[in-house]
């Protein structure tokens, strides 16, 4: 009776740290990130992915004219949190390599940093947070 009643309040403690997470995580990856290009830093316009209430849109935006602004893709994104690991679920993108989960690596109210395993390698992506 001991052991049960044990399990049954560690479980419900378990649930309510992870939705707590979950949510706190949710409303910290939403807004505006900006992709740190390492690969060409001269790059002519900069790349912004924009998190909210599920979509995922990604622009770009010119380096001469920060008000001339495209979009590139759109798609959508679910997080997935536990306790021990946070994934972010890109589904409908134009690059279906991208289609996939991404471990979140680092999220704070500044820097986002996505990885994700692919055949022969691995993709990185950092963000600064702008909004």
């Amino acid at each position: 009776m001991k052991y049960s009643v044990f399990f049954t309040g560690l479980i419900l403690g378990m649930l309510l740290l992870s939705s707590g997470c979950k949510k706190h995580t949710e409303d910290m990856v939403e807004g505006t990130w900006e992709f740190v290009n390492v690969a060409n830093i001269e790059a002519p316009h900069t790349i912004e992915w924009v998190f909210e209430d599920g979509n995922l849109r990604i622009y770009h935006r010119s380096k001469a004219n920060p008000q001339s602004i495209t979009l590139r893709d759109t798609g959508f994104y679910i997080l997935e949190s536990s306790p021990v690991r946070t994934t972010i679920r890109l589904l409908n993108t134009s690059n279906s390599l991208w289609n996939n989960h991404w471990d979140v690596v680092t999220l704070d109210s500044s820097f986002l940093i996505l990885h994700m395993d692919i055949p022969g390698g691995v993709l990185f992506k950092e963000f600064i947070k702008i909004q």
